[in-house]
């Protein structure tokens, strides 16, 4: 299938790992001009010569840093046509665990960085009359996981964002949608000290996900094919998701 988006142009934050490098790399694969921004130098620079992308140094941890990095993505690919917003998830908690300059820093991470990045790219993409949004957040911002809390909390209120901004530009030729991983098998997820053969017995398809089965469905998303599905938040978790 052409998903005709040879020649666009594409941002993709957290691009040198996990969720981010195969999203970055889905779309380098289908002919996208990529951009993928990251913090640690080396495994930026490695990650875009391995996919043929561009590399974009930027610590996303603060405004300064988002804004900066706002500034190095358009000099180095002007305004993308495609905008991938992926950032690590906050640190593990339960209520009793939080604090108020945790969920300061989670809402930084999380909420205020995804404004952010919609505020500066979102009206160029108005203008152009097309545009392909996918923020990937998680299935635990429709069911709730044990123990991330801050998780949990900020990406529902993500895809409240997004639902709402996608009814806004829908007939602009802007789409905005989420995708929400499940168990897949990333540094984010070795690092939560998870059982990982018991997590994969729990999911109906009885194994982890990869990360280019992730990033097929952004890709999927950001395409001309994709142009009538806005909106949306969209599961990729092997059935593990019970919600009707």
């Amino acid at each position: 299938m052409d998903l005709n988006i040879n020649g666009r142009t594409a941002l993709v934050t957290g691009g040198s790992k996990g969720l981010g490098y195969a999203s970055a790399a889905a779309l380098s694969q289908e002919g996208a001009k990529v951009a993928i921004v990251a913090r640690n130098e080396a495994m930026l620079h490695k990650a875009a010569e391995t996919i043929d992308a561009v590399p974009v140094m930027a610590d996303l941890s603060d405004r300064a840093g988002v804004l900066a990095c706002v500034d190095k993505s358009r000099a180095a690919i002007g305004n993308p046509d495609i905008l991938v917003i992926n950032t690590g998830g906050p640190a593990p908690a339960t209520f009793a665990d939080t604090t108020p300059e945790g969920w300061r820093t989670a809402a930084d991470q999380l909420f205020h960085f995804t404004i952010e990045m919609l505020s500066a790219f979102l009206d160029p993409m108005k203008a152009k009359g097309w545009g392909r949004i996918v923020v990937i957040t998680s299935f635990a911002a429709e069911e709730p996981v044990a123990n991330l809390l801050y998780s949990n909390a900020l990406r529902a209120g993500i895809h409240g964002l997004i639902n709402s901004i996608a009814a806004e530009v829908a007939g602009t030729g802007v789409t905005v949608n989420a995708v929400m991983p499940g168990f897949i098998l990333t540094d984010r997820m070795t690092g939560l000290g998870l059982d990982l053969d018991k997590v994969a017995a729990s999911i109906p398809a009885k194994r982890l996900g990869q990360p280019p089965e992730l990033g097929d469905l952004v890709a999927f998303l950001c395409s001309d094919r994709a142009a009538y599905i806005t909106g949306q938040a969209i599961a990729c978790d092997g059935g593990l998701m019970k919600g009707i």
